[in-house]
C-alpha cells in the first residue's frame, strides 16, 4: 500500500511540476510510396506553399533564419530570403516555439517549402523541407512543375558576360 501511494505522489507530483512537452508527429502512410504517390506528395507541397526555393543558410539567430537562394520554383524572385524560425518573442524574457518547426544550421543548404504563419515565412518538419542532398527526387519534380524556375546568376557569371559584350579596344 505504501508503495502504491508512493508512485501517485510521484507521478502527480511529476505532472505538476513540469510543462507539457509534445513531440513533432507528422501523419502519413508507413507503406513504402509509389512513384506516383511520392510526385503527388511534392505537387501537394509546392500548392501549398508560399515560397518554395533551395539556398544556404547564410546567418541564424534565435528568431530568424536568411538563405543565399539557388534555385526558386514559387515565389517572387530574389537572391536572398528571410525567414522566421518558428520561435515567436513573447516578452523580454520569454520565447515560444514549437516542435514541429523546422531548426536549420549555419552553413548547410536546403530544399525549403516555406508557409505563413503568424511569425512570417516558416518552414515546418512535416513538409518537404530537407537538407539539399536527400532532396534530389523533390528537385527533379520541382523542375516538371515549373521548368522556368528563378536562378540567380552567381557575380562571376555576370562579370563574364559584360566582358563577352564590351567592345575591343
Amino acid at each position: 500500500m505504501k508503495k502504491i501511494v508512493f508512485v501517485m505522489l510521484v507521478a502527480t507530483f511529476s505532472l505538476l511540476s513540469s510543462e507539457t512537452a509534445l513531440a513533432c508527429v507528422c501523419g502519413g502512410d508507413p507503406r513504402p510510396l509509389s512513384d506516383e504517390e511520392i510526385r503527388a506528395g511534392i505537387a501537394k507541397e509546392y500548392d501549398q506553399s508560399v515560397i518554395v526555393f533551395s539556398g544556404e543558410v547564410v546567418e541564424l539567430d534565435t528568431y530568424k533564419v536568411k538563405f543565399k537562394i539557388a534555385k526558386l520554383w514559387k515565389g517572387d524572385p530574389t537572391d536572398e530570403i528571410l525567414m522566421s524560425t518558428g520561435t515567436v518573442k513573447i516578452d523580454e524574457i520569454h520565447a515560444r516555439s514549437f516542435s514541429c518547426d523546422y531548426r536549420f544550421k549555419l552553413g548547410e543548404k536546403y530544399l525549403v517549402y516555406a508557409r505563413t504563419f503568424e511569425a512570417g515565412l516558416v518552414a515546418y518538419k512535416c513538409t518537404g523541407t530537407k537538407i539539399l542532398k536527400n532532396a534530389e527526387r523533390d528537385m527533379m519534380e520541382l523542375d516538371n512543375l515549373n521548368p522556368i524556375a528563378y536562378q540567380p546568376q552567381a557575380p562571376h557569371a555576370l562579370l563574364q558576360r559584360r566582358n563577352l559584350t564590351k567592345p575591343c579596344s
